[in-house]
């Protein structure tokens, strides 16, 4: 059977102590300096509460290949192993994810570069920390060090799509393009804090990554996201039901060929998480998203 990418709470409280599991911790956010977004890790929101037994790992600082051009892309093979290795994961390591955004971000980020490095067991946790403390579930603090696992990374192209894939599926109807971004930045209505221009790829449709939480929150703002999700009552995702409704709503149907993006390939991620959730086998993230894209002045951008 194909593993679940999703888990919950009370599945993960039950097996806190299985040697075979390993919890990490990955938050990440962004600030604007001079307009655009810089990502930053949270260390020390991690040392004042975090699930007990997770490992903390900096989306920014160690997940991201700083000589790349384009910012925040994934680690090499070789660097990323090494990574895994020293949070205590080996090749047959059950790993469980989570960030403390409200919807899965960073923690869908790593679940998708595990995954894109050949690691079939690992699993998103459902409402991530902001569900976990909902529930009144135990926290703990400090630093969790980890004994060194071995770890081979093994990349699928399955999971990746390049700058050139997402050029010939502008005009193949066999693929649908998904903007995870929210609506003002789809439609080129502010000025793009993760790229160039404003806008998006052109025969994109927009899907924000908060409606795989509530549909009915597409068009909430970033800065009003974490009030409305807060107003919710719940942080995990929605239904497969309304979730395949939605998607199909937007042409998004499992009989096509997807490719998710989003300003850094971090939205993105929940947005693929969800779909691959759905059954979506033929999707695939594009990591350099719209800071590659909209950088490149050959390349055409839309907006509506």
């Amino acid at each position: 059977m194909t593993l679940d990418p999703v888990v919950n709470t009370s599945w993960l409280a039950e097996h806190l102590n299985d040697p075979k599991l390993r919890i990490v911790d990955v938050r990440w956010g962004f600030l604007e300096e001079d307009g655009k977004g810089v990502a930053f890790d949270d260390r020390e929101s991690y040392r004042a509460e975090h699930i007990p037994g997770a490992v903390s790992v900096g989306m920014a600082s160690e997940l991201a290949d700083s000589l790349h051009e384009t910012p925040d892309m994934i680690l090499g093979p070789d660097e990323f192993a090494r990574t895994m290795a020293r949070l205590g994961i080996s090749d047959y390591t059950h790993v469980v994810v989570y960030d403390d955004s409200g919807l899965p971000l960073a923690a869908a980020r790593l679940w998708w570069a595990l995954s894109y490095y050949g690691h079939e067991n690992v699993q998103v946790l459902d409402g991530g920390l902001q569900q976990w403390k909902l529930e009144g579930r135990e926290v703990h603090s400090g630093d969790v060090e980890a004994t060194e696992g071995k770890f081979v990374a093994q990349a699928k192209e399955s999971w990746i799509a390049m700058k050139s894939d997402v050029q010939n599926a502008i005009d193949d109807e066999d693929v649908c393009i998904v903007d995870c971004l929210p609506d003002e930045l789809y439609r080129g209505r502010e000025s793009h804090t993760w790229g160039g221009r404003s806008g998006h790829v052109p025969g994109a449709v927009n899907v924000p990554a908060i409606s795989n939480i509530d549909p009915s929150l597409a068009m909430t703002s970033l800065e009003a996201r974490a009030e409305k999700l807060k107003e919710r009552g719940s942080f995990r995702m929605a239904s497969r039901d309304t979730l395949l409704a939605h998607y199909a709503s937007k042409g998004v149907t499992p009989d096509r060929s997807v490719i998710t993006y989003c300003g850094r390939g971090i939205a993105a991620s929940c947005g693929l998480l969800a779909l691959r959730r759905l059954g979506f086998e033929r999707s695939r993230l594009y990591d350099g998203s719209w800071a590659e894209w909209s950088q490149d002045e050959s390349l055409p951008v839309e907006s509506s």
